[in-house]
């Protein structure tokens, strides 16, 4: 799974995700910061996801350390 977290398309799958989300938390709304790419659906569950766009949320840590998923 290292792999795969390191790999180029999972940066693309990042980088797109914050960008469909304008680069802002969306549990807080705060703009900016320290973010980090969060899969809805988990990432070791859904493999057939891992890189689907709709399957991602930008959240700050604060609110990602936060969710069940962490």
């Amino acid at each position: 799974l290292r792999i795969i977290r390191n790999s180029k398309a999972m940066q693309e799958w990042r980088t797109k995700v914050f960008e469909n989300d304008n680069y802002v938390c969306q549990k807080c709304f705060k703009r900016g910061g320290k973010l980090e790419a969060d899969h809805i659906k988990p990432f070791a569950h859904f493999k057939e996801l891992r890189f689907d766009i709709n399957n991602g949320r930008t959240l700050c840590v604060e609110c990602h350390y936060k969710t069940d998923t962490y």
